[in-house]
């Protein structure tokens, strides 16, 4: 068993001898962002999520975790300070690159946790191509959604529109990283979350057009965030 997983901190006779002795080995792969999170939340939140994940998994498994770089695509967030995004193409070239040296070495078995939603279709396309030109195995899971608590907190994010910097992510960096957490300074802060009231109105989850009415209002959505 491993007593360290992060593959930065292993030796290379440590790696090569869980390689040896693992039956089935499993690189984590975390990815994240750097951006904006609202005047309370770090910058890094995605990504010191993600390596939060990938740590605990790999505690749990056995299994080694690799955090290729900890900024992500993230053009939207360029209105607000502090953002760094990462073009598309260098994402998946990061990705494909770490995939392609880790299945050199035995590597054939890949889960990448994936925290930042502005990377998930890079991340598909990753896998998608890693699968094909490197022959491995790779998944990017997510849910449960079936669940009591899965169920409640889907219905909470249709209706507050709850992806970014509200009470989920909040409630997170309180748990893995309080010490990063400001929250008083959101004594005197003020939403800026602006959407007009009927588009609001599509979120209400309980409308069996739901489904519809929510890609109708994504494709409403400015595309940059401080709009």
């Amino acid at each position: 068993m491993l007593t360290k997983f992060w593959i930065h901190e292993l030796t290379r006779p440590a790696f090569e001898e869980w390689l040896k002795e693992e039956a089935s080995p499993v690189i984590i792969l975390g990815v994240g962002s750097v951006e904006q999170h609202g005047p309370h939340l770090p910058l890094g939140t995605d990504s010191l999520t993600a390596r939060a994940y990938a740590h605990e998994v790999a505690k749990r498994t056995n299994s080694v975790c690799v955090q290729p770089c900890f900024p992500g695509y993230s053009p939207h967030h360029m209105g607000f300070c502090g953002t760094i995004t990462l073009k598309d193409t260098t994402l998946l070239a990061v990705l494909m690159d770490t995939i392609e040296s880790l299945s050199k070495h035995g590597i054939k078995r890949f889960l990448v946790i994936n925290i930042h939603g502005g990377n998930t279709h890079i991340v598909n396309l990753a896998m998608q191509r890693a699968k094909r030109e490197f022959r491995v195995m790779i998944a990017a899971p997510v849910g449960p959604s079936d669940t009591e608590i899965g169920r409640l907190h889907g219905e909470r994010q249709k209706k507050h529109f709850d992806v970014h910097s509200g009470l989920t992510e909040t409630t997170t960096a309180l748990t893995l990283f309080p010490d990063l957490v400001d929250m008083g300074r959101l004594a005197d802060w003020e939403p800026t979350f602006r959407v007009h009231p009927e588009l609001m109105a599509f979120l209400e989850g309980k409308r069996k057009d739901h489904e519809t009415v929510s890609q109708v209002f994504r494709a409403c959505l400015e595309p940059d965030t401080h709009h």
